[in-house]
């Protein structure tokens, strides 16, 4: 039997794909290798709506799946019909996910996805139901192109909690599909995206890449030098390990892959949404990146309130822009750029429970969100204070533009967006939500 291997690595501070190599276990013999390898070189390791080359076309079979209930067999099976619903799901996925089976049978799939992963899959989904065969095949590419940036993917368990796994899909031409899951166990290593890796550990070089319309969320802690005056640096390395662990659970539940933590320190976190070298949707960039801003700012400061911060809060800024990545010193993946250091200048800015971010990132913002059902005006640089209303939900954010010299920048124009409601905006459960189609 063949063992796909993956290597013990946090999904969460990198979404790059391993190139790990298939164990291979000694009592097993040659044609059952072989048998085996074929079996599993019919998934593609995605979690979209694809399928892999050689099966683009429609079959009208099922594809036979080895089903064995050996523990380290790639088997958690789940069988979906064309309208994305769980027909069949196998023991091993029930107790990977924690269901019982007649809780699993019977609920879309989009139910085990994070909010903003699901909005993305109701979007896929849609457009692939109108192309051609043609059309299809060339979606499918595109898409596996993307994924593939991704090592693992999170899926929710019946008590909404994280569950890192390597995911693989067999998608039809009717849009029904066969999707395989494998936990990932163990420790985490901090790693790199795909094409970095052998500039790690190495003598110092300069490999560096440059992208464009990159979201930087910059999240800190207002008032952590007073708190670190005022206790013990051990009580202080405890809260900001709270403020991370709080933060990673956001990501984690709400939109890995699509963002992720990139770099956390002293009391910063950054979030990234939409680079280059990440899975990405660009038309829910700033719809992704405005949830994951509220939310954590909301879960961090009701975290510092529960620890007896009350004199901390978090403050967020995000910008949006081109930026660099890439080694230069032989030891670290890192991103360069004003768009970084614009995210930092504007969380200086920060009033408490708002957020602050750059009139480009607004410009979209407002698009996405009228997409969503938002009503909101054509955003211009200088403009007005305006109101941003859902109309399904009543859910309100307030946007005051302002504009102030920036270290660095000059004047720059800026907005403070005030959601009473925090983040949810992803939300499936909100009406016509990311699992409407």
């Amino acid at each position: 039997m063949i063992q796909r291997v993956k290597p013990k690595l946090n999904p969460l501070r990198c979404p790059a794909q391993s190139d790990a190599k298939a164990q291979v276990y000694p009592h097993v013999s040659p044609i059952q290798m072989e048998a085996k390898r074929k079996n599993e070189a019919r998934f593609c390791p995605l979690m979209s709506p694809i399928q892999s080359e050689g099966k683009w076309k429609h079959e009208e079979g099922e594809p036979e799946v080895e089903t064995t209930d050996e523990p380290n067999s790639f088997c958690c099976l789940l069988q979906c019909d064309s309208e994305h619903v769980i027909q069949e799901a196998s023991m091993l996925a029930c107790a990977l996910l924690r269901y019982d089976r007649q809780d699993l049978v019977g609920r879309p799939i989009l139910d085990l996805m994070p909010p903003a992963v699901a909005l993305v899959h109701r979007k896929m989904f849609r457009d692939l139901r109108q192309c051609s065969p043609e059309d299809f095949s060339r979606a499918a590419k595109q898409i596996k192109s993307n994924m593939s940036k991704c090592r693992e993917f999170i899926l929710l368990d019946s008590h909404h909690d994280p569950v890192v796994c390597t995911v693989s899909v067999d998608l039809r031409s009717d849009l029904s599909s066969t999707v395989v899951l494998k936990e990932v166990k163990g420790n985490y290593l901090h790693t790199v995206p795909r094409g970095f890796e052998k500039f790690i550990n190495s003598k110092p070089c300069f490999h560096v890449k440059e992208y464009d319309n990159a979201v930087c969320i910059m999240l800190d802690i207002a008032g952590s030098t007073e708190f670190a005056c005022a206790h013990s640096s051990r009580d202080m390395a405890r809260l900001l390990h709270n403020v991370y662990t709080t933060v990673n659970d956001v990501v984690a539940r709400n939109a890995f892959p699509y963002a992720y933590i990139h770099e956390v320190v002293d009391d910063s976190v950054l979030i990234l949404v939409n680079a280059g070298f990440m899975v990405s949707y660009p038309s829910s960039t700033a719809l992704i990146s405005f949830d994951v801003a509220l939310e954590s700012q909301r879960q961090v400061d009701q975290k510092l309130s529960e620890l007896g911060a009350d004199g901390c809060w978090a403050r967020v800024g995000i910008g949006m822009g081109p930026i660099s990545a890439g080694v230069v010193d032989g030891r670290n993946f890192r991103i360069f750029g004003e768009t970084k250091h614009k995210a930092q200048r504007l969380e200086s800015v920060c009033p408490r429970s708002k957020v602050v971010c750059c009139t480009d990132f607004l410009k979209l913002l407002c698009e996405q969100m009228q997409e969503q059902g938002f009503s909101g005006p054509f955003v211009s640089i200088d403009m007005p204070d305006f109101t941003l209303m859902s109309y399904r939900t009543g859910q309100e954010c307030n946007v005051e533009c302002l504009r102030t010299d920036l270290k660095g920048f000059g004047s720059v124009s800026y907005a403070v967006i005030d959601c009473p409601c925090g983040g949810k905006l992803l939300d499936s459960h909100l009406l016509g939500g990311a699992h409407s189609f």
